[in-house]
């Protein structure tokens, strides 16, 4: 779940208890189903007027999802907040977007740990990284230390690696998901996440050619469009694992 929704057209952020209210809302319906909450992305194709973040002439590559870094603690400790009073009565996990360095995941890491402390929460939900950039990629063992799980953002990791937008249509040539550099990255990935969870997001997560491929790197779960479940089902139905083939759907 991508929390960004609740913080569009307003004029000012949300309050704890507004955020509270909201996401139980959006969660009670989904009875003990479990639910990853993945922390405020802003910048880029996502700005939030009210917050006042000066303009950058290239958006992508400026304070995009680093909240704690460019020193909005205020809306990670209310983001936070009500995600540990509501994982008191659902099965939640925390995400945290945009991680490129070791140090941004540290400092935010040590903000859940401190806020879990405050609030006396014995059992704090898991605590996981985006993995969106490819530095985040090649350096997956310093983040190990300070996360429970991984989630690799394909759509914001091919536009880094290939230096092409993913809103730019004049660059849609090489903006390529599928491309080997990508599939190197996630194996690498998958390598070096060890025994830790790792999810696939993004459009290729969904893609019933490359699907098979995926679960035979190892990927053991995939974050699609609601519009693909079916198909995406009906392609892992028909992939035999243990013989590395695909069987006729």
């Amino acid at each position: 779940m991508r929390i960004e929704q609740l913080y569009f057209a307003r004029l000012i952020p949300p309050t704890e208890d507004e955020l509270f209210s909201d996401l139980t809302k959006l969660v009670t319906p989904l009875g003990d189903r479990p639910v990853t909450i993945r922390l405020l992305d802003i910048g880029g194709d996502k700005p939030l007027p009210y917050l006042g973040l000066p303009t950058t002439s290239n958006p992508a590559l400026g304070r995009r999802g680093r909240t704690v870094a460019i020193g909005l603690l205020a809306l990670v400790r209310t983001q936070i907040g009500a995600i540990l009073r509501l994982s008191q009565n659902h099965s939640l996990r925390v995400l945290i977007p945009m991680v490129t360095l070791e140090d941004d995941i540290r400092r935010m890491r040590e903000t859940f740990d401190a806020i879990c402390s405050e609030r006396k929460i014995a059992k704090p939900p898991e605590f996981g990284a985006m993995i969106e950039t490819p530095a985040a990629a090649l350096a997956i063992a310093p983040l190990l230390k300070h996360v429970d799980f991984f989630c690799v953002g394909t759509n914001d990791l091919t536009q880094y690696t290939l230096a092409a937008a993913r809103d730019d249509a004049s660059v849609d040539d090489y903006y390529l998901d599928s491309h080997e550099s990508i599939m190197r990255l996630l194996s690498i990935i998958l390598a070096d996440a060890g025994q830790r969870p790792v999810t696939l997001c993004g459009e290729l997560a969904g893609r019933e050619a490359i699907v098979p491929r995926l679960l035979e790197m190892g990927f053991r779960a995939l974050s699609v469009a609601p519009t693909v479940i079916p198909t995406t089902k009906a392609t892992i139905r028909g992939v035999d694992i243990g013989r590395r083939s695909i069987l006729p759907s």
